[in-house]
């Protein structure tokens, strides 16, 4: 029997599949949380195995976000760059319609290698009409509410009213994501008329320079005592917040325990970022409202609130106060439970929704003698703190972290392709 060569046997590798192909139209990638957001749902879908191209009109290393790697994970490339974002300062909106209109015509005519399998965007929904009528691309819409999160009146029984298009072309879409539940709600009054229930992808907190490890508390808050037993509350500046209550709960507090060598220790602190000139002069208000209280030396305000500010300031934090009662943003809640921290929140808003089966945190009237006593009852129960501090980072992990985020991108890829299988079989028939 003669022996085989290498002619006779098969050495053909089979071909390997390329990686599914995402595209996201995302107008301008700077430092804010929107772009952080479009970040986070990138870097799910280069977790769940897909090759991700971002396309933005406007990108700047030094002006964008740096604590979080995604230049090995997101290929940002640039489309409609040299389109104005305005006119002498008009036709803001005209200008950002015609940005998303030719970025889809950019993906139309001159797709990226390989063809998308999939495409993401938040930029106007000029870009929708355009993909939906010129290709068979999957589309996923990222509704953000810019305009709305701009005022101070961004509540959870909010409502925007659209234009005739707006309305319809958003219904083109195969799938609408929000940030949270509130901005689901707020989706669903605004485009009654969209069938298919909105897809909510909490942010992701959990990322970049939040990993990172706090700082001294002193370098934040100076003279402060290692004893200080601290309550904190995180806000915008902006009387949804809510802060006076936290004032008024706080003083009732220090009298419903009687005992002073202990109340001495207290210290709340009202932090968040105050930019707009709304927010400084609610600002204003709530550090007059505080120097009239007589605890005023016991009460810090903090207008400026870095990223690892915020996260020392939980840790080192015994109770967490959210006190806003119709709000629709969630970041100071995910971060508190991300950190195992107890929280006292008012049973309205966002954290009705987000502290589920009240084991995660205590959910009470919005009524200031109501969470004194609750705090007042934590604050004497030290194991009370632990067991809701640990529930609610198991909460954390199990529906809000970056993981959990990535798990429900992949669940809804796979309903995608289930229902586009489903459409195909129907089809042949």
């Amino acid at each position: 029997m003669e022996p085989l060569t290498t002619s006779d046997v098969d050495t053909r590798v089979p071909e390997r599949r390329p990686p599914p192909h995402v595209a996201i139209l995302h107008e301008k990638l700077s430092k804010r949380k929107t772009d952080r957001y479009v970040i986070n749902l990138g870097l799910a879908f280069s977790k769940v195995g897909y090759k991700v191209t971002m396309f933005t009109s406007q990108y700047d290393k030094n002006e964008s976000i740096a604590d979080i790697t995604f230049a090995d994970k997101i290929d940002v490339q640039f489309s409609g760059w040299w389109i104005p974002r305005s006119i002498l300062g008009l036709f803001r909106g005209h200008m950002s319609a015609f940005k998303a209109a030719w970025m889809a015509l950019r993906i139309i005519f001159y797709p990226p290698d390989p063809k998308p399998d999939l495409i993401v965007l938040d930029v106007s929904k000029w870009a929708i009409y355009f993909l939906h009528l010129l290709t068979d691309y999957k589309l996923y819409y990222v509704e953000t509410f810019m305009d709305l999160k701009n005022t101070d009146a961004c509540f959870e029984h909010s409502k925007i009213y659209p234009s005739l298009l707006e309305a319809k072309w958003i219904k083109l879409a195969d799938e609408v994501i929000v940030e949270t539940v509130g901005f689901a709600e707020i989706l669903k009054k605004s485009f009654p008329a969209i069938t298919q229930h909105p897809v909510t992808l909490y942010p992701s907190i959990d990322l970049g320079i939040w990993n990172e490890p706090g700082i001294k508390i002193q370098r934040i808050i100076p003279d402060l005592l290692d004893n200080t037993i601290l309550f904190l509350t995180i806000g915008k500046f902006r009387r949804s917040s809510n802060f006076r209550l936290a004032l008024d709960a706080f003083e009732m507090l220090l009298e419903l325990i009687d005992d002073q060598a202990v109340t001495k220790r207290f210290q709340l602190v009202i932090a968040g970022n105050c930019k707009t000139l709304d927010e400084k002069f609610y600002y204003s208000e709530i550090m007059a409202a505080a120097k009239e209280k007589i605890c005023a030396a016991q009460i810090t305000l903090l207008k400026q609130l870095p990223i690892v500010h915020e996260k020392t300031l939980i840790m080192e934090s015994a109770i967490m106060i959210h006190p806003a009662k119709n709000d629709v943003y969630s970041d100071f809640l995910l971060k508190a439970m991300s950190l195992g921290k107890p929280i006292v929140a008012a049973n309205k808003g966002i954290a009705s929704k987000i502290l589920v089966h009240r084991l995660s945190g205590v959910i009470i009237e919005p009524d200031p003698r109501i969470f004194a006593v609750a705090m007042k009852k934590l604050m004497m129960s030290p194991h009370l703190q632990v067991f809701l501090g640990d529930m609610a980072k198991d909460a954390f992990d199990k529906n809000f972290s970056f993981d959990s985020m990535c798990v429900k991108v992949g669940k809804l890829v796979k309903k995608t392709a289930d229902c586009s299988s489903k459409s195909f079989l129907t089809d042949s028939r």
